[in-house]
């Protein structure tokens, strides 16, 4: 309980309470499971906030332009993109304890009625949420980064926290910790939410893009696959036969000759590549 120990008694109070109500409350470590959720997800905000250049805020007002990202104390998340002639395009993911797949609601022409501070609850008018829970993180940006960068990079990290604290919920029931969190039948229900389509919608768009992708591969072709780098077919050169031994029996063994065929190869972009170098790596990885 040492985890639990160090926290400040407000938010103790809070773990108890969220343990009181989670369904696990007879199980004899309950809040220590919360409390190592809760800081998880905690850590995880805090380094996506700080990859993203952004900045940490006690206040902020209700006529300041800027992209802003709000954390509560339930673990509810709010996105709301830098201000323009018709309000703020509003985000809000409530990602509950035991739960997979987060709740997404989202609005435009969404304006504050009131400042969000820490410790205090944030209000919107034209929202389908008109009042959060207390928040515990205010996050936004410099004024130097123009508003057209500051909602792309609150859209990323809306995208990224929303899935990464959904994930890290299944570790409440999961025994692994290697969670297959991103099928396909998991990205479908995402994007159907986000997205306002049905999930018969999302699939369809999806398989189309895909064989188009997969066609455009098998004609040659260096398909973009977005930010994410290109796809292509590559030659791999014919190779001889030769005498080998079974990885199993240790029993020598002629390995066939294979002639030269085409093979698929993904190129990954610089922007991949960077954002893969600043993920901590685990110490069982080490």
């Amino acid at each position: 309980m040492d985890q639990f120990d160090q926290l400040p008694e407000k938010i103790q109070r809070h773990l108890a309470t969220i343990t009181s109500t989670s369904g696990l409350e007879k199980e004899p470590d309950a809040l220590e499971r919360i409390t190592k959720n809760w800081l998880e997800k905690r850590r995880l905000y805090q380094e996506q906030a700080e990859a993203l250049d952004m900045v940490d805020l006690e206040h902020f007002s209700a006529d300041d332009p800027r992209a802003v990202m709000v954390l509560t104390y339930s673990g509810s998340l709010i996105g709301l993109e830098a201000a323009g002639k018709d309000g703020r395009r509003f985000e809000y993911a409530s990602i509950k304890l035991r739960h997979d797949v987060p709740d997404l609601l989202s609005a435009r022409n969404v304006e504050l009625t009131s400042p969000i501070a820490v410790d205090h609850r944030a209000s919107f008018q034209g929202s389908p949420v008109a009042q959060t829970s207390e928040v515990y993180c205010v996050t936004s940006f410099d004024g130097t980064v123009p508003i057209e960068e500051q909602s792309r990079r609150l859209r990323e990290a809306m995208l990224f926290l929303t899935n990464g604290f959904a994930k890290i919920n299944r570790t409440l029931t999961q025994i692994s910790s290697e969670l297959d969190h991103f099928t396909m039948h998991n990205i479908v229900q995402y994007i159907g939410r986000r997205c306002e389509l049905t999930q018969a919608q999302i699939r369809e768009v999806l398989d189309t893009y895909l064989s188009m992708v997969e066609a455009g591969m098998m004609m040659g072709e260096r398909v973009p696959m977005g930010r994410l780098g290109r796809l292509y077919l590559k030659a791999k050169p014919a190779r001889k036969a030769r005498m080998g031994r079974n990885p199993a029996t240790g029993e020598e063994i002629m390995i066939a000759a294979k002639p030269e065929v085409m093979t698929p190869r993904f190129s990954f972009s610089s922007r991949v590549k960077d954002r893969a170098e600043r993920v901590p790596v685990e110490s069982d990885q080490e």
